[in-house]
C-alpha cells in the first residue's frame, strides 16, 4: 500500500490532468449511451413511465455536459 502511495504522490501534475480529462470524457460517453437507451425504451411497446424517463434524461444531459465541459478544460489547460 504504501508503494502505491508512494508513485501517486510522485505522479506529474499534467499526467493527473490528463487522466481526469480521459475519466470525464468516459463518464459523458456513458451517459450519453444511458440517454440513448432511455430513449429507446420509452418510444418501445417496454412499460417505461414518460415522466421518469423525462427527468432521467435531463438529468443525464446535466452530467453529460458537465463531464464533456470539464474534460475540455482539463484538456485544453496550459497548467
Amino acid at each position: 500500500m504504501k508503494k502505491l502511495f508512494k508513485q501517486i504522490v510522485e505522479q506529474k501534475i499534467a499526467g493527473v490532468r490528463q487522466e481526469l480529462a480521459r475519466a470525464h470524457l468516459i463518464i459523458a460517453l456513458l451517459s450519453a449511451a444511458v440517454i440513448m437507451m432511455i430513449i429507446q425504451g420509452a418510444t418501445q411497446p417496454i412499460a417505461l413511465d414518460a415522466t421518469l424517463s423525462t427527468i432521467g434524461i435531463i438529468l443525464l444531459s446535466i452530467v453529460t455536459l458537465t463531464s464533456l465541459s470539464m474534460s475540455f478544460a482539463l484538456f485544453t489547460s496550459k497548467k
